[in-house]
């Protein structure tokens, strides 16, 4: 027992220890004419750079990088988003490691229990799973986090997203009504969100009740202290249900049923890495009741052989599941997506299960694409976008003569990762599978 609680005392002191832990990142400072200092403007800039913070000054943008870069790189970032820049400078900052949170992503997103205000973490964006038919009023993810808002009690539903460090520029989304049967079809959600906020103002926001009279929450007459009266005639308050850029960072609560289950995603634009606290006012009652997840898929891949491209993939449990269906396409951004195979699912399973399927004619004078579906025994549709899957059967029109992976070690087509492909006729390739 004394030699447990030592090991104990060791972990909490090496967490201790971790947390506090700082490292050295790079501010940039750039200077912009004013026109262009707005969200819109840092996003189409920013987005493709991986980056500890970014925000928006009565002068400048300021960029926070983990790696250090030339001040003229940074410069053309800028120009290459059609932003003038006046001037960059930089210096070395001091900045506590966070880890990276859990969460990221829709698939594992977490069930929030009851009302009672809890402090959540900040940091990463797992796979980007908004796309431009759910996305509603957001970019992309920065440093998200995913939720299921369960309710137990109907009624009126707020809610505040309350950053710890006040600077910093939170968004947030909301789907739904679902059901818990069918709640975990829709996460990743597949249409508009029904609340949406991307507020280029910083501090609080969320779901406010919606008040009439002018714009400001914090009553109207003397002190602020009698209730306003009047209609709203700012495009900026609580009674929108969608804001932008130029939005106030609050948009109208929820009227609830029980039993409806929402989706919330909460993205910290800033990239800043620090918490936030969330909080519920108004009659509704989150519950516990868990979210059915009609599958848990632990894998999907393809690999190239005589008979074609083998599609194989695995699921952990199966709940209620029909069958699966694999689409094939050699241009996912036209949404053309062709139905190559349909396989019977288990129906109902708690162990590992192993899938697969041919593809006889893949292209081969382009990659080819794939992606899965399940079909639920309700009809519900599950698609797991976010584990499309390439196969570049073009390759055979030349011969690959050795495939190396970054470590300089041979490999097979079939390996996974960043490898270099050496050809017959002395050309190599650089590709990520």
């Amino acid at each position: 027992m004394k030699y447990l609680l030592q090991l104990k005392a060791i972990k909490i002191a090496v967490l201790l220890l971790s947390a506090t832990t700082t490292q050295a990142q790079t501010n940039y400072k750039v200077f912009v004419p004013h026109s262009y200092l707005t969200k819109n403007y840092l996003a189409s800039a920013t987005d493709n750079i991986p980056n500890l913070g970014q925000y928006i000054f009565e002068n400048r943008f300021e960029l926070i990088l983990e790696q250090e870069h030339a001040e003229s790189y940074v410069r053309s970032v800028f120009e290459s988003a059609g932003i003038p820049v006046l001037n960059v400078s930089s210096s070395k900052v001091m900045a506590p490691f966070r880890e990276k949170a859990g969460g990221n992503n829709c698939e594992a997103a977490e069930l929030l229990c009851s009302n009672t205000s809890q402090t959540a973490n900040s940091g990463g964006a797992g796979t980007q799973e908004l796309t431009g038919a759910n996305q509603g009023c957001l970019g992309i993810e920065h440093q998200s986090s995913w939720y299921y808002l369960n309710v137990q009690t109907g009624g009126t539903l707020s809610l505040t997203i309350a950053p710890n460090n006040g600077g910093d520029d939170y968004d947030f989304a909301i789907w739904g009504p679902f059901t818990s049967a069918t709640a975990g079809a829709n996460c990743p959600p597949v249409s508009a969100p029904i609340r949406c906020s991307y507020s280029s103002a910083t501090g609080n926001t969320g779901l406010m009740v919606p008040y009439t009279g002018q714009s400001s929450s914090f009553g109207c007459g003397f002190f602020g202290l009698f209730p306003c009266t009047g209609t709203i005639t700012s495009t900026n308050n609580p009674v929108d249900n969608t804001e932008g850029v130029g939005g106030d960072k609050w948009v109208g609560n929820l009227n609830t049923a029980a039993n409806e289950i929402y989706i919330l995603l909460v993205d910290n634009f800033s990239n800043s890495g620090q918490p936030y606290n969330l909080s519920f006012d108004g009659t509704s009652v989150l519950g516990c009741t868990p979210v059915v997840l009609p599958i848990v898929l632990a894998d999907f891949s393809v690999a190239k052989t005589s008979q074609g491209n083998r599609l194989s993939w695995i699921t952990e449990t199966e709940d209620r599941t029909d069958y699966f269906t694999v689409e094939w396409t050699i241009d996912p951004a036209s949404g053309d997506w062709k139905e190559i195979a349909n396989v019977k699912a288990q129906g109902y399973s708690q162990e590992n299960y192993h899938y697969n399927t041919i593809h006889a004619v893949p292209s081969v004078s382009e990659i080819n694409y794939y992606r899965l579906n399940l079909i639920d025994l309700d009809g519900s549709k599950t698609t797991f976008s976010t584990k499309m899957l390439s196969a570049d059967n073009s390759r055979g029109i030349k011969k690959v003569e050795r495939i190396f992976n970054t470590m300089g070690q041979e490999v097979d087509e079939n390996c996974k990762g960043v490898v270099i492909y050496y050809y017959s006729d002395g050309t190599t390739e650089r590709m990520y599978r």
